[in-house]
């Protein structure tokens, strides 16, 4: 299907607001309605460029009031595809773009379509960092509001717990400012369950220094070392000091990576990786121990600045895939997990789509756990609800051609029943489809009365009704 003009009634749209609205006709439509899941492929009524918060306000008050659904697009990577909707009006932040220091206060001011790489290349000359998520294409909002963790998480904890103001339109028109004293309580529900409550168009991060260079250490053992090193893993990589992040990653490898031997090849593999900041000189003796099992069948080591290791698996993550992913927060990694890990990620029915013969730290592949902190994080200032948990797993469906897509997605979700038993939650950024109220309570837990009574507050009418989960005020009564 493609729509060749914009309904009638959308023709007043671009007179209601000062910036550009593109409509299906515009040669930068295609470009602009494009998301980074390949499988999401909607259909906007119309897009509109904004330029600052009065005109995502101008843009929102005219869909309000002409009763025209709407979507809103920061950098466009949630894997669930909300920031476009076939028939919507596309509220687009990209042009929200600036990033300015104040280095006195040590903080940086961030635009609402930026994306991570943007804020890595500005805070490098200053040795800074905002502690985000591991791929620079990422958009800072969509991640920010969803809780946000990466390389630095183990360190200095979740993006959440750097957020020192966020300006966001809400449902009236009303620009408002939000923080700890100004708004608490849309401050408190913008940090994990932001998607559902206004349209964020800056926000202000505390940095923090950064700890010297990033060493990458990765070994890839073959199938018969797993089950033992996932043991290993599990004791570990929670006891691990702050500045060393651990990440285990079950795959087939693919035929092309010569680097390996030839009988290897297309067998099921674990990869091994830590980010180790700090004196690189000090990493082989602080990582030694996890990798002390096991004989790898290929190792690397590289060290490089913070920015280069926040780019170095862009391609990996490239847009032109279609995904469909499961996430899974686990307190433990039982040997019954285990054992249900390994069965269900030699069932993948996929094939390798890593970008080339370069064996990359970290990789698409049917299921990767991260090691947390046995502590976690203090989540009671914020609306998250997971995000720091001792471990933090994916399950990966991955694919380029429409007839690939139904086997798999299947096999995902039967993953994620199997983990059933083990899991302690889920991480909203990566969450492939959109729920309903009964998701809502399963994702928020006890937090969730708090956000429906703030969603009550600010959005009353449910405008923003296209988030991750279904917190309308409608979705359940207050207990």
């Amino acid at each position: 299907m493609t729509l060749t003009h914009a309904p009638a009634a959308l023709s007043e749209l671009g007179a209601a607001v000062s910036c550009e609205v593109v409509y299906p006709d515009h040669p930068d439509y295609d470009l602009l309605r494009r998301v980074w899941n390949a499988d999401i492929d909607r259909l906007p009524a119309a897009i509109v460029r904004c330029r600052d918060a009065r005109d995502v306000s101008d843009a929102l008050r005219w869909c309000v009031g002409n009763q025209v659904p709407l979507t809103v697009r920061g950098g466009g990577h949630n894997l669930a595809g909300t920031a476009v909707a076939d028939g919507a009006v596309l509220i687009d932040t990209a042009l929200l773009d600036g990033v300015a220091f104040d280095l006195e206060a040590g903080t940086v001011t961030v635009g609402a379509g930026c994306r991570w790489g943007d804020v890595d290349r500005a805070a490098q000359p200053y040795d800074l960092a905002v502690p985000a998520g591991v791929v620079s294409h990422t958009g800072v909002a969509g991640l920010t509001l969803g809780g946000g963790f990466g390389y630095l998480a183990r360190m200095h904890g979740a993006t959440v717990d750097h957020v020192v103001e966020i300006e966001v339109v809400v449902a009236d028109g009303r620009i408002l400012t939000a923080n700890a004293e100004e708004n608490p309580d849309l401050f408190w529900a913008l940090k994990g369950a932001g998607h559902n409550f206004g349209i964020a168009t800056r926000f202000t991060f505390r940095t923090v220094p950064l700890p010297g260079l990033a060493t990458v250490r990765q070994a890839l053992f073959p199938a018969s070392d797993r089950t033992a090193i996932m043991r290993h893993f599990r004791e570990w990589g929670l006891d691990a000091p702050g500045n060393i992040g651990t990440y285990l990653r079950l795959l087939r490898a693919p035929e092309y990576w010569s680097q390996i031997p030839a009988e290897h090849r297309g067998q099921p593999i674990l990869s091994l990786a830590t980010v180790f900041y700090g004196d690189p000189a000090d990493e082989p003796a602080a990582t030694a121990g996890m990798f002390a099992l096991g004989t790898p069948i290929y190792q690397s080591l590289r060290t490089m600045p913070h920015v280069t290791l926040q780019h170095a698996t862009d391609d990996e993550f490239r847009y032109g895939i279609s995904h469909y992913w499961k996430h899974l927060f686990l307190q433990d990694l039982s040997d019954a997990a285990i054992e249900t890990v390994i069965e269900m990620s030699d069932a993948y029915t996929g094939r390798a789509l890593n970008s080339s013969a370069h064996i990359a730290h970290q990789v698409m592949c049917p299921f990767e756990i991260i090691a947390g902190r046995r502590t976690p994080r203090d989540s009671s200032n914020d609306s998250t609800a997971g995000v720091g948990a001792p471990f933090g797993a994916n399950i990966g469906a991955d694919w380029e051609y429409p007839g690939e897509k139904a086997p798999l997605v299947a096999w995902a979700k039967r993953f994620d029943e199997a983990l059933a038993p083990h899991k302690a939650g889920t991480y909203i950024n990566f969450t492939s489809v959109a729920g309903d109220e009964a998701v809502a309570r399963a994702v928020y837990g006890a937090k969730y009365e708090r956000l429906v009574a703030v969603k009550r507050s600010y959005d009353p009418a449910n405008v923003f009704s296209r988030g991750l989960v279904d917190l309308s005020p409608t979705a359940g009564e207050l207990g």
